[in-house]
C-alpha cells in the first residue's frame, strides 16, 4: 500500500506538509508515501526512475527504501533534477522475538557542488548571519584532498558568498548526511525534514 505524489515544491519541502504525509504512514493507512522534494521536476528525466521504483516495490517485492536506491539512486540524471522524499514503514526486530513497525522519513539526493547543491541541499545558506544569501548566490568547491569510493563524503568543502564575500574553508560533511550505495558516487540521504540544529549547520537561522 503506497501513495506516489507526482508533484514538487511545497509538498515534499515544507515541514507541515511532510508531517501530514508521514502521519498517513504512522496511522498505518499506507506503508509509504513518495514525493519529490525539489523546486521543480522534468518529466522526461524522472518518469523512467519513478516507473522503476513502482515496479521494484509492487512487482519485485523489494524493500521500500531499497527500491528507491535501486531506481532513483541509480539514475544520476533523475536524482540530479530533483531530490526525492520517502516516508515509509519497516519492521525491525523487537523484544521476545517480535517485530516492531517503525516509520522513517528520508530524502535521497544528489550532491552537486557545481549546481550549488552541496549534499543535495539547495536550501544551503551563507554562514554570515547578516547576509544569509541562498545557495544560488554562493560558489561551492571541494577543498583539499578529494576522496572517492566509500570515502567520498570525507571530502571537505569550500564556500564563497557572492553577496558578502565571506569565504569558509575545510567544511566537513554534516554527521547527519549518510552515504548511499558505495557504487553511487554523489548519492546521499538524510532524515527529513531537518531539525533546527541541522538547519543551523547549513546556515539557516530563524
Amino acid at each position: 500500500r503506497g501513495i506516489v505524489i507526482s508533484s514538487c515544491g511545497s509538498t515534499g519541502r515544507v515541514a507541515k506538509s511532510i508531517s501530514r504525509l508521514k502521519r498517513l504512514v504512522e496511522m498505518n493507512i499506507v506503508d509509504f508515501v513518495f514525493s519529490f522534494a525539489g523546486v521543480s521536476t522534468v518529466d522526461a528525466l524522472v518518469v523512467p526512475a519513478l516507473s522503476r521504483f513502482v515496479e521494484n516495490v509492487f512487482v519485485y517485492n523489494m524493500g521500500i527504501w531499497a527500491a528507491l536506491e535501486r531506481s532513483f539512486g541509480e539514475d544520476k540524471h533523475a536524482l540530479n533534477s530533483s531530490p526525492v522524499m520517502l516516508s515509509f514503514a519497516e519492521f525491525q526486530p523487537f523484544k521476545n522475538d517480535t517485530r516492531k513497525r517503525v516509520v522513517d522519513t528520508r530524502v535521497l539526493a544528489y550532491s552537486n557542488f557545481k549546481d550549488a547543491r552541496p549534499w543535495g541541499l539547495d536550501i544551503y545558506r551563507c554562514s554570515n548571519k547578516r547576509c544569509g544569501a541562498h545557495a544560488h548566490d554562493m560558489i561551492f568547491h571541494a577543498d583539499g584532498k578529494q576522496f572517492y569510493g566509500k570515502k567520498w563524503l570525507k571530502t571537505q568543502m569550500k564556500t564563497t558568498c557572492m553577496k558578502c564575500g565571506v569565504v569558509n574553508k575545510k567544511i566537513d560533511t554534516p554527521s547527519w548526511v549518510y552515504l548511499c550505495d558505495a557504487e553511487n558516487l554523489g548519492r546521499v540521504w538524510y532524515r527529513w525534514p531537518l531539525n533546527l540544529i541541522q538547519q543551523t549547520d547549513i546556515g539557516i537561522t530563524h
